[in-house]
């Protein structure tokens, strides 16, 4: 309660039992605040709603009141800061990728080089919390609020996630945590929060809505976290759509789709979307030309055990020959059509929204090499029989040619993706080439960032390994309007 000339500091005081107001206070104006401790977390519990009822001698007051809903940020509001996991001393391979994400930031408006986030050492920073703010009417009308940083459900990424709590919030930023105990037979790879993004805004759907990826049809990958999805179908403003990420080793919606700011365009922003069938067809471009015995990843460094492993060093005629590969793509397409599918149904995407550009997946994951290890040291027989046809039927999903999707939306028109390592012929990469054609054709500019070592190779891109705080109180942010 804010009584103007009263002794509190600022003239606010909490209200109790004992307060009394005088008749001369009343008549010069009290101001009454009412402060929410917490966020909405599940409808069924609580809807947001209350009341507030003033009852004196000879009238009373009635006001009904709403808690703020939680909005996610969009990729249209512009970048102000990078996050991302601190790095270890010794790890020369993500110093030097740090090194070249911070050079492609100011050409992006970013004018102070990313922060370094104690994650405990999980190079995920996308994967730890999903920024998300509140926001009331401020004077004039204009947004009023602070940031709220939702941390991940997954309960492998609890220990990182407490640099939410730890080193982001204070002043004007919360952080908050959805409670979920996983089944044992779930997969909590669904809860990270690479696995949560936001369309922007399309007619019916003005503050955009949620996707998240999750089990499909899939047997014994269950997921995400119900408690999550209450909690993002109680804000009311932004209903979640689940797409089908089963077909992906790691599971995760930033792995094949992404979302840009296109200002002049029919909605104002467009998709970028992994494209296995134009990978292909780049590769049996390379071989139709008479390069198919190029090296798939072109201009690799000398690389060192175990990455030397890790990356499939076969041609791009031995790729197009492996029918686990072909067919791992193929499938993959599939996917993809069926998500932009939902898509289209539900959040205003059309095929003009659509930047297209080729990708490679792999059924050659970890668990791939786990499985091809355990084989090599069984002997021959019925077990290790059955064990090879296991591992010759995998295909579940992870980028082969590291993915373009998985990026990093800056301003003034520029991306971040990571360096392809495409084949090379005539002394250029065709997949950077293509990457960058397809991106020119929105009014994007691209800078290319080495993430192979550490990053790739550990099945994720730049967008898995940054996070960003974007200025989310623009005009966009005026939920009350939209009620």
């Amino acid at each position: 309660m804010h009584r103007p000339g009263g002794s509190a500091p600022l003239g606010w005081e909490a209200v109790g039992p004992q307060t009394r107001l005088t008749a001369q206070e009343l008549r010069r104006g009290v101001e009454l605040g009412v402060e929410g401790l917490d966020v909405i977390r599940d409808a069924a519990d609580w809807d947001g709603r209350t009341s507030v009822t003033a009852d004196g001698a000879s009238a009373s007051a009635h006001l009904g009141m709403r808690q703020a809903p939680v909005l996610t940020q969009l990729n249209t509001a512009p970048v102000q800061e990078v996050l991302r996991a601190a790095t270890d001393e010794d790890d020369t391979y993500t110093e030097a990728f740090v090194r070249e994400l911070d050079a492609a930031l100011p050409d992006g408006g970013v004018t102070s080089p990313s922060r370094a986030l104690d994650t405990k050492g999980d190079t995920w920073a996308q994967d730890i919390f999903e920024p998300g703010y509140v926001a009331i009417p401020g004077p004039d009308g204009r947004p009023h609020g602070m940031r709220v940083l939702i941390t991940s459900a997954n309960d492998d990424r609890r220990v990182a996630a407490r640099t939410a709590f730890t080193e982001l919030a204070g002043h004007d930023v919360a952080a908050v945590h959805i409670t979920h105990v996983p089944d044992v037979n779930e997969n909590s790879s669904y809860d990270s929060m690479g696995n949560l993004e936001t369309v922007p805004p399309s007619p019916g759907n003005p503050h955009g809505r949620v996707v998240i990826g999750g089990d499909g049809l899939a047997p014994g990958k269950t997921g995400p976290a119900p408690e999550m999805l209450a909690f993002l179908r109680a804000q009311g403003m932004q209903d979640p759509i689940s797409l089908d990420t089963s077909w992906l080793t790691i599971g995760h919606v930033d792995e094949f789709v992404q979302f840009l700011p296109v200002p002049g365009s029919r909605l104002g922003w467009r998709a970028v979307v992994a494209d296995p069938r134009a990978g292909l067809a780049l590769l049996r471009d390379v071989q139709k030309k008479g390069h198919g015995g190029e090296l798939l990843h072109g201009g690799l460094p000398k690389l060192e055990w175990p990455y030397d492993l890790r990356i499939d060093q076969r041609t791009v005629d031995a790729f197009l020959a492996d029918t686990q590969f072909t067919g791992t793509n193929e499938r993959a397409a599939e996917r993809i059509d069926t998500n932009l599918a939902v898509l289209r149904a539900k959040a205003g995407l059309t095929d003009a929204e659509i930047i297209r550009v080729p990708a490679l997946f792999t059924a050659r994951s970890l668990d791939y090499g786990m499985l091809d290890t355990e084989i090599r040291g069984m002997e021959d027989g019925p077990a290790k029989d059955a064990k090879q046809k296991q591992l010759e039927a995998m295909r579940e999903a992870v980028a082969e040619i590291p993915g373009t999707a998985n990026g990093l939306v800056l301003n003034d028109g520029r991306y971040v993706a990571p360096k392809p390592y495409g084949p090379v012929v005539d002394g250029k990469d065709v997949f950077s080439e293509a990457i960058t054609a397809a991106f020119r054709r929105t009014g994007y500019r691209v800078s290319y960032v080495d993430d192979l070592i550490g990053v790739h190779v550990g099945e994720g891109e730049i967008h898995c390994a940054t996070n960003t705080l974007r200025g989310v109180f623009g005009p966009g942010a005026r939920w009350w309007r939209d009620r």
